[in-house]
């Protein structure tokens, strides 16, 4: 079985040293320890390229209705009146809607976008998130 060791003087270079092991580099410098400004920097970066490839006036209408209720710290219920909204017959059809998306920020950030809130039985993204796709895409 093969075995990786990282050694460092503190937790936090052996945490920086796991991190770059897994993540890469960050940024130009080497050091993969990011400050808050960087990380507010390459979360912009990355939402941005997820919301550019976001084509389907669907997913980007669920996108802008999830962000503005996330900002609120509340999630979009899927019921009946969600469905007859986007003119779909069951809940199912939000699996793709959501899944397009989700598939771009997993390639880009490592992560989901939009996500399911077992108990309200909805969907809704983190609030930082939020913000950037609502200054990106202002309401219409």
């Amino acid at each position: 079985m093969p075995r990786i060791e990282f050694e460092a003087e503190t937790e936090e270079q052996l945490l920086a040293l796991a991190w770059r092991w897994v993540m890469g580099p960050q940024h130009q410098s080497g050091d993969p320890v990011m400050d808050q400004a960087d990380q507010e920097k390459l979360r912009r970066k990355q939402l941005g390229e997820v919301l550019n490839a976001i084509q389907g006036a669907d997913s980007r209408r669920l996108l802008r209705e999830v962000a503005e209720l996330s900002a609120r710290n509340t999630a979009l219920a899927l019921d009946a009146d969600l469905t007859t909204r986007y003119g779909k017959q069951t809940g199912t059809a939000f699996a793709g809607i959501v899944a397009g998306p989700n598939k771009v920020m997993r390639r880009v950030a490592h992560r989901d976008l939009i996500t399911w809130d077992a108990d309200i039985r909805g969907y809704r993204m983190d609030a930082a998130d939020a913000e950037i796709v609502l200054q990106r895409w202002p309401a219409p």
